[in-house]
């Protein structure tokens, strides 16, 4: 018996020469599969990764242009609200018209005010000044009540700052329903146009 002389039949043979085109088909199909994976798959998920990141880059730097954009409407509509208040304060050389309205208004709701004094505090360049004016206002209630309330809602810019009652030192029967209030007011002065030209 001898193994070494093992010989393989012709049908095997055959079939194994049939099959080579069949196998070679399969190997070539396999090495384009991997060829395609190596040079097609992995670089479009890298060119995918570049995009996403390419993408969330451009969509951050949209949401700060919003942010950005909402900011400067914010800005340019607090600059013309400040351009508004600073058109509605009086200027400094209706200061004295000012104190004139707060007399006539009194005398309009029957309250005495036999005087004023007033003070200016000068603020740095280009601020508003602080005006105050104190004085005495002497009335019955109802017609003290309707003055502070007009006092306080007819001009916009007019602050009661302090203020204090007692009745009236007099003594007579018809001084017994009159009271005495305190009043400081304050408001904010513009600068004159021609002070302002100056400067």
């Amino acid at each position: 018996m001898n193994l070494l002389n093992f010989s393989f039949s012709p049908i095997p043979r055959l079939v194994a020469r049939g099959l080579w085109p069949l196998g070679l088909l399969t190997l070539l199909a396999l090495g384009i599969g991997i060829g395609a994976y190596l040079f097609i798959m992995i670089p479009a998920k890298e060119r995918l990764t570049q995009a996403e990141a390419a993408y969330e880059a451009a969509r951050q730097a949209q949401l700060q242009q919003q942010v950005t954009r909402k900011t400067q409407e914010a800005f340019r509509q607090a600059q013309k609200d400040l351009e508004q208040v600073w058109e509605d304060l009086p200027a400094e050389k209706q200061f004295a018209a000012l104190a004139v309205a707060i007399s006539e208004l009194g005398r309009a709701v029957e309250v005495s005010i036999p005087g004023m004094t007033y003070s200016l505090q000068k603020m740095e360049e280009g601020l508003p000044a602080k005006a105050s004016l104190a004085f005495r206002a002497v009335g019955e209630y109802g017609a003290i009540y309707r003055f502070i309330h007009r006092l306080e809602t007819t001009e916009p810019y007019l602050f009661v700052e302090s203020l204090d009652v007692s009745r009236a030192n007099d003594s007579s029967r018809a001084a017994l329903t009159l009271l005495v209030f305190n009043v400081r007011v304050v408001t904010f002065l513009r600068p004159d146009p021609a002070k302002v030209g100056e400067s």
